[in-house]
C-alpha cells in the first residue's frame, strides 16, 4: 500500500499564506505618506523565504514540488517572463540541497541568514533581468536599492515567525517534517 506524504502540500499552503500577506502589504504600501514625503511607494519582495524550509527540512522530491509550484504562482503574478521564478528558486533550492548536510537545519538564526542571502540573490538577478525595460534605468536602481533594504528588514523580522508557522503546521498534521511519518505528539 502506498503511503501519502502531504508535507509538500502543507509547506505550499504556508507559502501561499505568506505570498497573500506580502501582497496585501504591498497593496497598502503602494501609496502611503511618510513624514514629510507624500505618496511614497515601497514594494516588498520576500522570495528568498519561500525556499528555506523546503530545502533545509524536506527531502529533495518534496522540496522540488514546493519550489516548482511556488515559482509558478510567483511567475503568474509578477511582471517577469514565465518560468523566471521557477528557475531562480530552483537555483537557490539546488544550492541549499547541495550543502544541507553541513548546515544546521533547525536553527532560526541560520534560517534568517539563508533567507537574507537567497533574497539578495533573487532581487539582484530579477533586477538585472528587468531593469533594461525601464525607460530610466538610473532611477530604477535607486528604487531597487530602497525596496531591497525594506525587504531585507521585513525578512529579518518575519523569518522566525514563518519557520515556526511551518513547524507548527507539521505538528498540527502530526507529521515529522524530515521523515514524513505520522507521529504522536
Amino acid at each position: 500500500m502506498r503511503r501519502v506524504d502531504p508535507r509538500w502540500f502543507i509547506v505550499f499552503l504556508a507559502n501561499l499564506l505568506l505570498w497573500w500577506l506580502v501582497s496585501t502589504a504591498n497593496h497598502y504600501l503602494a501609496r502611503f505618506s511618510f513624514l514629510w514625503i507624500d505618496y511614497c511607494s515601497i514594494h516588498l519582495y520576500v522570495g528568498g523565504l519561500f525556499g528555506v524550509y523546503s530545502a533545509l527540512r524536506l527531502d529533495s522530491k518534496q522540496g522540488w514540488i514546493v519550489i516548482s509550484l511556488t515559482g509558478l504562482i510567483l511567475d503568474s503574478l509578477e511582471p517577469v517572463p514565465f518560468g523566471t521564478h521557477v528557475i531562480l528558486l530552483g537555483l537557490v533550492h539546488a544550492t541549499l540541497l547541495y550543502g544541507r548536510r553541513r548546515f544546521p537545519r533547525e536553527g532560526a538564526i541560520f534560517g534568517i541568514v539563508v533567507a537574507l542571502f537567497a533574497n539578495l540573490f533573487l532581487v539582484i538577478a530579477l533586477s538585472f533581468l528587468m531593469v533594461g525595460t525601464n525607460p530610466r534605468p538610473g532611477e530604477a536602481w535607486l528604487r531597487i536599492f530602497v525596496d531591497l533594504l525594506a525587504s531585507q528588514f521585513v525578512l529579518l523580522v518575519i523569518t522566525p515567525w514563518f519557520q515556526a508557522l511551518q513547524e507548527r503546521a507539521m505538528e498540527m498534521a502530526r507529521i515529522h517534517p524530515t521523515t514524513g511519518r505520522r507521529v504522536a505528539f
